[in-house]
């Protein structure tokens, strides 16, 4: 028989909700310096003519968390006319027989999700291969994800418009049957890839404007986004961003100025946030949000439903540092935070709950060593669900811990796959342009190359000093940026695994390094960075052009780095041994070449935060909540 709660209950209930009506209310960001009153920049000059300030958006009303800052999501999407006319039409005609605009886009959903097109001017990181209208089964077959020792045939590859090689991806085969215990991505993402098959994306199910959750404290749309949705065309850009409490929806180029969506979320703030290139469509968009308190928010602002992950940090309570979705994936996405773990997520699963934390199972384990537990003498750790996959060396920079459902229930719970990366946070990653690899900083100051497919650590590289703060690839792969806490970009060779040179140019920390694929050919790279300093700094890169150092030359050889490990591991029966992960330990200053910029321009009056090329327009962020437009040369 059920308890029946007393006056004393119903008054103590009384009494915690007022105490968080009460903490709701008074929920503020930090406060923030002042800006710099002197600043006022309009146009940076590089060699390759002005960039115009050609739009900025701020609102003073958003109160920003400056120890967040702002980050930006872009996106475009390609309409097909008859399609678009055909869904917004609708949706235009039912706008006047309702004064909700929100409900009326939710119910107007009747455009082809299928019009998404890949350009190449609508992702934040090297663009992805061109497409065509007369193609578009072919476009979603070239963004499966890539699996190395399953091959099919490629589809027939494409030039990218940045004139860099071409990519040819694969698909993925292997599912839940496998026989293979280590279980790669392989086994994870079976079923949520596009293959060409026509079905429509799933979406969110919960209704953001109808929503009694104290997660969200309310959402404003723009009185006439029903109109904004029916004019806007292909060359129109989707912008998102965060502010302190608020995340933002608004047409890049300030036409119309006011947003178009706005939410504001109670007690969490909004750190990251990402796109879906491969879902997007005329009625459809898949926007995942990571917070404060390590909650992640699925999001489609076309019919303003929701669906949530993480809820109230059940699985991981620390904040989310980057969100990414895998690159040629419908449904699952990447995590890294502040604890130092990384996870893989799908957006429909459910939380199973508390997530496992390291157990004293990797005692006794040699560094270099990779643990199968398909072996009848090794034991898995399970705990709710999850066992304990593999474990690579003990060496703290060269760990890799996998964890994982167990297989019976892993089509059912978050998260997919749980990675421990570092004892210190993770700060950001990204993916490779072949969509093999990925890039791993934090604020230990490593950064780490992991097989995602293969969830296995390659190599980790020791930065100069302090923590690593962001990377990014090269358009074709063989390079890698990072930028830090030295103040300095760093610019890595990938295939031949060695420092190629430091770029000195910032006076604080670097908190944003982009390659301008644009302007990027076969001889020489462009890539810009932002930092502390307020700075904007443009760099062009050839090995040819690079200023050597007059001492002894680095050894461009993996014998130059040292892989540590201890002896193997005995009795482990059907265990096996992989080549161990490669530390590369870090050169002094007087051993590497350097690059000098060719532009440096304070270009914000606070310290800036993001750094996106896109084929027309620069787009630079900061602390303050401040998104500058910047027109490239004619």
């Amino acid at each position: 028989m059920a308890d029946i709660p007393g006056p004393g209950s119903v008054a103590n209930n009384l009494a915690r909700k007022q105490s968080a009506d009460t903490a709701l209310n008074t929920f503020r960001p930090p406060p923030f310096p002042h800006s710099n009153p002197d600043h006022h920049c309009q146009e940076f000059i590089s060699p390759e003519g002005r960039y115009d300030l050609y739009h900025e958006i701020l609102f003073d009303s958003l109160i920003p968390n400056y120890n967040i800052g702002t980050t930006v999501s872009l996106v475009s999407i390609k309409y097909k006319e008859s399609s678009k006319l055909e869904g917004l039409g609708n949706l235009y005609s039912n706008s006047s027989s309702t004064t909700n605009t929100s409900e009326t886009v939710a119910a107007s959903n009747s455009a082809d999700s299928n019009d998404s097109d890949e350009e190449n001017n609508v992702t934040l990181h090297p663009p992805s291969p061109a497409a065509t209208a007369s193609n578009t089964n072919g476009n979603k077959q070239m963004h499966v994800l890539r699996r190395k020792f399953s091959l099919q045939a490629a589809a027939a590859s494409q030039e990218s418009s940045n004139s860099m090689p071409s990519r040819q991806m694969t698909s993925i085969e292997g599912g839940v049957g496998s026989n293979n215990a280590t279980s790669t991505l392989s086994f994870l993402t079976r079923g949520h890839t596009l293959s060409g098959n026509g079905k429509a994306p799933r979406k969110p199910k919960t209704s953001i404007t109808k929503s009694n959750s104290s997660f969200v404290q309310r959402i404003i749309t723009n009185d006439q986004l029903a109109k904004i949705l029916i004019a806007r065309t292909s060359d129109d850009t989707n912008l998102f961003y965060n502010c302190g409490t608020s995340f933002v929806w608004m047409d890049a180029t300030g036409h119309p100025k006011e947003p178009l969506s706005r939410i504001i979320f109670a007690r969490s703030y909004p750190t990251v946030h990402d796109v879906n290139m491969l879902t997007r469509g005329s009625d459809h968009l898949d926007v995942i949000i990571g917070f404060s308190t390590g909650d992640i928010l699925w999001f489609d602002p076309l019919c303003n439903k929701y669906g949530r992950i993480n809820k109230g940090g059940v699985i991981n309570s620390s904040a989310v540092t980057a969100i990414k979705w895998l690159p040629g994936s419908e449904n699952l996405f990447m995590a890294s935070f502040h604890d130092g773990c990384c996870m893989i997520f799908d957006k429909e699963r459910e939380d199973l709950g508390a997530f496992p934390l390291d157990s004293s199972t990797t005692n006794g384990i040699g560094a270099g060593t990779t643990l199968v537990f398909n072996n009848p003498l090794a034991k898995p750790h399970v705990s709710s669900g999850f066992h304990q996959v593999k474990i690579e060396s003990l060496h703290e920079d060269l760990y890799l811990k996998v964890t994982k459902p167990h297989v019976r229930g892993a089509h059912k719970c978050n998260p997919v796959s749980h990675w421990s990366v570092s004892k210190n946070s993770i700060l950001a990653f990204a993916f490779s342009p072949d969509f093999q690899h990925v890039a791993v900083v934090g604020l230990d100051g490593r950064l780490r190359i992991i097989d995602y497919i293969d969830e296995k650590l390659l190599d980790t590289y020791q930065t100069y000093y302090g923590g690593l703060t962001c990377v990014a690839w090269s358009p074709d792969g063989r390079y890698i940026l990072t930028g830090g806490q030295d103040d300095l970009v760093t610019i890595w060779a990938f295939r031949e695994q060695r420092i190629v040179a430091r770029c000195q140019g910032h006076s604080s920390w670097v908190t944003s390094v982009s390659f301008d694929s644009y302007r990027c050919d076969e001889n020489v790279y462009r890539f810009g960075s932002v930092g502390e300093d307020a700075k904007l700094i443009l760099w062009d890169f050839s090995v040819s052009a690079l200023h050597r150092p007059k001492t002894q030359k680095q050894s461009r050889h993996r014998g130059a780095s040292v892989s540590s490990f201890s002896n193997p591991v005995q009795g482990l029966g059907s265990g096996y041994y992989e080549k161990p992960p490669t530390l590369h330990p870090v050169l002094e200053k007087n051993r590497v070449a350097f690059l000098q910029p060719v532009m440096v321009q304070t270009i914000h009056a606070d310290p800036c935060v993001g750094l996106y090329f896109r084929e027309d327009v620069v787009v630079t962020t900061d602390r303050r909540g401040r998104v500058a437009v910047w027109k490239r040369p004619p």
